[in-house]
Parts: C-alpha cells; sequence; structure tokens
C-alpha cells in the first residue's frame, strides 16, 4: 500500500493514472545580470538545447485556504505541499480566457499537477472578486471545484516572460522565466492589477525530467557546468513575501 496523504486531492499514486508530468524538478534562482551568460550557456551547451515552444508571457492567480496552509508550508520546508493556481498565457493579464486550474504538488523534487480546464472567460477589470469566484466556479468540473472550495481567495496575481527548450530527445526540458511581476489580491475586492509588489529581481531557470535514474545522472551533469546553484524557490511565496504587511502572514 502507498502512503495515503491527507490532503482532498493529488492522493493517487503520481505515477499512475490522475496525476500529470511526474517528473524531477529543479529550480536556479539567478541575478537577472546573468541573461546573456545564461543565455550563452544554454546556446553552447552540449545537450543541444532546442527551442521547443516559443517565448510566451504565463499568468497566474494563485488560491490559499483562510490561514494561507499552502503558504506557509511551503515556508515550513516540509516534504510535500500543494498550491492551488488559475493559468493562463497571453499579454493581456486582465482576461482569462482559454484558462486551466492546476493542483500543483511537489514531494521532495518530484512535482506533479492535476488540471482542470476552465470553460469561460473573464474580465478582471469589470467584475469584483466574488463575482469573477462564481462565474470561476460554474465553469469548472466537481473535482476542480473540491479545489477551490478549500481554499478562501486570491492571494496573488503574478506574471513573467517564458522561455522553452528542450534536448533533442526531448526528455529533458528547461524554462527561463524573466520579468517576474506579481500583485497582491487579498486586500482588494476589485482585482488589483495596478499597485505592483515591491519584489526583488530574479530570473529563474527550471530543470524538468522523468523520474528514473538516468534522467537524474544527466540532470546531475548539466548542473555543474550552470552558473548558478540549485534552490528552493517558489514565486507565489516571492510574491506573498514582497507585500507589504508580509510579517502577518507569519504570526
Amino acid at each position: 500500500m502507498g502512503r495515503e496523504w491527507p490532503r482532498t486531492a493529488c492522493t493517487g499514486d503520481r505515477f499512475r493514472g490522475g496525476a500529470v508530468n511526474a517528473r524531477y524538478e529543479f529550480k536556479v534562482p539567478c541575478d537577472p545580470a546573468q541573461l546573456s551568460e545564461i543565455a550563452a550557456w544554454v546556446r553552447l551547451h552540449p545537450m543541444h538545447w532546442r527551442v521547443s515552444y516559443p517565448p510566451r508571457q504565463v499568468n497566474n492567480v494563485y488560491f490559499d485556504s483562510p490561514d494561507l496552509q499552502d503558504l506557509n508550508a511551503n515556508l515550513s520546508g516540509v516534504g510535500r505541499r500543494e498550491k492551488l493556481r488559475l493559468r493562463w498565457y497571453g499579454p493581456d493579464v486582465t482576461r482569462i480566457f482559454g484558462a486551466q486550474l492546476e493542483l500543483k504538488c511537489k514531494d521532495g523534487l518530484v512535482g506533479w499537477k492535476e488540471q482542470a480546464f476552465f470553460d469561460g472567460d473573464l474580465d478582471m477589470t469589470r467584475s469584483l472578486w466574488p463575482a469573477l469566484l462564481s462565474a470561476l466556479r460554474a465553469g469548472l468540473d466537481g473535482r476542480a471545484r473540491l479545489w477551490l472550495d478549500r481554499r478562501a481567495g486570491p492571494v496573488l496575481i503574478n506574471t513573467y516572460q517564458r522561455a522553452y527548450y528542450e534536448t533533442p530527445d526531448g526528455l529533458l526540458r528547461l524554462t527561463l522565466d524573466t520579468q517576474l511581476c506579481a500583485y497582491e489580491q487579498r486586500f482588494s475586492l476589485l482585482p488589483n492589477l495596478s499597485r505592483p509588489v515591491l519584489q526583488s529581481e530574479q530570473m529563474v531557470m527550471e530543470l524538468k525530467a522523468p523520474v528514473d535514474d538516468a534522467a537524474t545522472q544527466r540532470l546531475s551533469q548539466i548542473l555543474v557546468s550552470f552558473p548558478a546553484r540549485v534552490d528552493r524557490f517558489s514565486k507565489y511565496l516571492h510574491g506573498v513575501l514582497g507585500s507589504v504587511d508580509f510579517e502577518g502572514l507569519l504570526a
């Protein structure tokens, strides 16, 4: 019998059935001043990284419980943690269309996610959060509604530019996220997209690989030559801790 997790979702064997893309995930936060150096590293690396998808803007709304359970699990460094986000793509952060609600799960260095398509279109310039959440809930399946019901509401909106690379065999993936921007939502009835959080500038490289020994060995070889160190990093946590009252979250 596998270990049973106490949370309401992602409780199955993550390597079968309901999990999507279980994989090793290594994050490397970098100084944006290193962008040209890292771009050269990607271009010249013997793994022959190639562009796998055109660069695009990633947009997320993060949800959390009333006591910010997901955030505090990340802060405490527990091995298994979750976060819930609504994700969509494109330069218009005010309009949510073609989005997916994603329950992102992580156990140590292995990450996977459950996904549910949102069948709707939300304009964040015209409605208050209660109306937006009602419309969001109406456009989700029953499983995704349960994820949303467990969390009080929106905590953070963030955006960033993402570049996509992969090895020629498609087994290893690399993403490079730049221009991170975040907006606090806990104290706004109307979505806040005008007052960004003051946060330190970061660029984030992430390596992803299948969960097997051969992939682990290849990842180790890659990271030895990378010009920055692997470290824990959460864009959700980084954005929330940039909030003017983040000390109240930790009380």
